[in-house]
């Protein structure tokens, strides 16, 4: 049996994912400052999680499963209009739901995710986002 997949190396891929219009990807969690407008969209994960079932006579008892959300901030909410950055972040949807279909091996089993338009606040700043909930098994 193949080695589990880590969590260093799931985080590593998800931020490694190229996504189409993105300006920035950011490592190691959110930024610490508000990014500017020229920084937007930028991409970053969070909250990595897993939960693995119980080794069985000293065996391991499964895959774990691997879990991390994926945020692409698009532009800060007092930037244009409500209207074309609702427009825009749905279109940042498509895109970011490309990028993770490029991706879907990266563990053992292939990714699944739910995706959703939201307000992601960074470092005091509020900003349109696409928020994908992502997980892998293996």
């Amino acid at each position: 049996m193949a080695a589990p997949t880590t969590f260093r190396s799931f985080v590593d891929a998800l931020e490694a994912t190229s996504v189409s219009g993105a300006s920035r990807s950011f490592t190691q969690g959110p930024p610490e400052g508000a990014p500017g407008v020229g920084d937007c969209p930028f991409q970053y994960v969070r909250f990595p999680e897993g939960n693995e079932i119980p080794l069985v006579f000293g065996e391991q008892g499964g895959d774990p499963t691997l879990r991390a959300e994926f945020v692409v901030c698009v532009e800060p909410t007092g930037q244009s209009t409500a209207p074309e950055n609702f427009d825009d972040t749905v279109d940042m949807m498509d895109a970011v739901t490309t990028g993770l279909r490029a991706l879907s091996c990266i563990t053992k089993s292939h990714l699944s995710w739910s995706i959703r338009l939201g307000i992601d606040i960074v470092a005091g700043q509020a900003y349109f986002a696409v928020i994908a909930a992502v997980e892998g098994r293996g």
